[in-house]
């Protein structure tokens, strides 16, 4: 059904499509001498401003910062429900309680890591936890900080707070999906989670863990429940890859879990679970008007920011540029 209040911002986002880095210029940048022939072919494109500003190509990283950030107060603007956007946002959010939790609980300081892209300032979340009032976050987020507390004073592990706080970015990811009543955003968010529980399973399974552990690491609102994963904890590999069949991410499984028994790794799976997360927001350029393209076009800005750091961090180790093409996510346009 028609919806016109995507209209103009559907409109106005096809056209930074085409700003987008094509496969050509990825290309151009994997086959570049160094990393400073990459910021060159980067100048090229809609990064020329921020590099402009670059005093050395490891500065590399503050141009994609900068350029994560202005897409998503773009996406503020343009949306219908900017509140929206905090869905996507929220991973920063996430990351920032992380370090500022392991640096306060194992006294360590992590300042270095933080990243000021979420939904909370950093200068904001430094006073909470300064001040011990967290009623700015989510209630979801306020329990597993609380749960985090508990299990510290109890047996201080510091899995335990990474473990706790992506059950908590997942479930709220999901609680304000459904808010929204947007069918397209609650599958997104669903076939993440699918991801992410396969290789949980997979890692948990593969050291032996047990079901207990594996109950902690799950998330839930995926579309295969705990009983699905616990039925095939003692089961062989290929049992659980054949009962996935009739799933569309079969084909990711099974040729992740191919080169897992051969390289005893899971790099391929990672690479191939972005892939396909990416593929379904890339849905996007072909709906009229709706959320789709706005979603695609956000998450396409993400990936982009992927490919520029593997390629970097690629030409700054002198990696040679077939493993660097192997470990590059597709490209939107």
């Amino acid at each position: 059904m028609f919806d016109n209040k995507y209209l103009y911002p559907v409109t106005r986002t096809r056209v930074l499509e085409t700003k987008l880095l094509d496969s050509t210029k990825v290309d151009r940048m994997v086959e570049a001498k160094d990393a400073d022939d990459v910021i060159k072919i980067l100048g090229e494109t809609e990064y020329a401003n921020s590099i402009s500003e670059m005093s050395h190509s490891l500065d590399y990283e503050t141009v994609i910062s900068k350029e994560i950030e202005n897409t998503y107060k773009y996406m503020r603007e343009i949306l219908p429900e900017p509140e929206l956007v905090d869905i996507f946002l929220l991973k920063y959010d996430i990351h920032n309680l992380k370090v500022m939790l392991k640096s306060s609980l194992l006294d360590e300081d992590n300042d270095f890591l933080l990243r000021d892209l979420g939904t909370i300032p950093v200068s904001k979340m430094k006073e909470m936890f300064k001040e011990k009032d967290f009623r700015a976050l989510h209630p979801i987020i306020i329990a597993g900080l609380e749960e985090i507390l508990n299990s510290f004073e109890n047996s201080p592990d510091p899995q335990m707070i990474d473990i706790i706080l992506d059950r908590c970015q997942y479930d709220t990811m999901y609680q304000l999906a459904e808010k929204s009543k947007n069918k397209f955003l609650q599958d997104f968010i669903k076939s993440q989670i699918d991801m992410i529980n396969v290789r949980s399973f997979l890692r948990v399974k593969g050291v032996n863990l047990g079901r207990d552990y594996l109950a902690k690491v799950l998330l839930q609102h995926g579309n295969l429940d705990m009983n699905y994963y616990e039925k095939y904890l003692d089961e062989s590999l290929d049992s659980f890859k054949d009962s996935l069949w009739i799933r569309d991410f079969y084909s990711v499984v099974a040729e992740g879990l191919e080169s897992y028994e051969k390289n005893k790794t899971l790099t391929r799976l990672e690479k191939l679970a972005d892939d396909y997360i990416f593929n379904i927001a890339k849905q996007g350029k072909y709906v009229a008007f709706g959320i789709e393209p706005l979603v695609g076009y956000l998450m396409a800005k993400e990936n982009e920011a992927k490919i520029i750091r593997i390629i970097m961090v690629g030409k700054m180790n002198n990696i040679p540029n077939e493993i660097i093409r192997e470990r590059l996510r597709d490209v939107y346009v």
